[in-house]
């Protein structure tokens, strides 16, 4: 059965190429290691989050957690701590914008406008991933093995070039624009190639909804939505998909 794994979990994610990069750079110690004189100075330290008594008992062994209280995410006395945390950080690396604005242009000068996945044949068809140029997260796709060029030399595209009849599945692009935040866990398309099923999360929080694609309308049943579904997987005809659930611990 294909398997599929999301290959952007945040809008700063990239795609990974196995490869050896050899590059020497140089700086100017005076611009580099050292804070510059006219530079306004950070905080002192940075922030203490406050600390409240709560007590732990588990399997006969009893401890203080003082912290106990940022475990609640909706704590507003949590948010304002992170606020202050950022706020020292952005302070304490004030002098290096511009540094960091030119490394990270090097960098990305460095990669290829698009990169994709190997890919994997399933039934008549082969299944990849992609990031556009231009984009942040990738895309999945899949062509007809028999309208698909193959060039040894291009090893950047792992020996594939982009048949002109490309379908494009799912576009993580596109469910970043709508919710603000996109995951997407995992994908399985069914063994007759007709659906597509995935698991998102818009919140977060780690809490995937399972959602199916009928891959030949493009439609998504809003009717066959799971929350909480883990993992998938597909009957063998492609009559039934099988999943998990997670508990109040996240857990299958």
């Amino acid at each position: 059965m294909a398997l599929f794994r999301a290959l952007a979990h945040s809008k700063n994610s990239t795609l990974s190429l196995t490869r050896s990069c050899h590059t020497v750079i140089t700086f100017t110690p005076s611009s580099v290691c050292r804070r510059r004189s006219n530079s306004p100075a950070p905080p002192q330290s940075p922030p203490s989050p406050k600390k409240v008594p709560f007590t732990v008992s588990v399997h006969g062994k009893t401890w203080q957690d003082p912290y106990h209280w940022m475990s609640n995410t909706d704590d507003p006395n949590l948010l304002d701590h992170l606020n202050r945390e950022n706020g020292y950080a952005d302070a304490f690396m004030a002098d290096t914008v511009k540094l960091r604005s030119v490394l990270s242009s090097e960098m990305k000068a460095r990669l290829p406008p698009s990169v994709s996945t190997p890919p994997e044949r399933w039934g008549p068809w082969l299944y990849y991933q992609y990031i556009p140029e231009g984009k942040e997260y990738p895309v999945l796709c899949r062509s007809l093995e028999t309208e698909t060029g193959w060039l040894k030399n291009a090893v950047l595209r792992y020996g594939m070039t982009r048949s002109k009849r490309e379908e494009i599945l799912l576009d993580w692009n596109e469910l970043a624009e709508k919710y603000g935040y996109v995951n997407v866990g995992s994908c399985r398309v069914s063994p007759d190639n007709n659906y597509l099923a995935y698991t998102l999360d818009i919140s977060g929080g780690e809490r995937f909804t399972l959602q199916i694609k009928d891959l030949r309308s493009g439609l998504i049943d809003p009717q066959l939505e799971v929350d909480g579904a883990v993992s998938l997987a597909w009957a063998q005809d492609a009559s039934y998909l099988f999943y998990t659930l997670s508990d109040e611990n996240q857990r299958p």
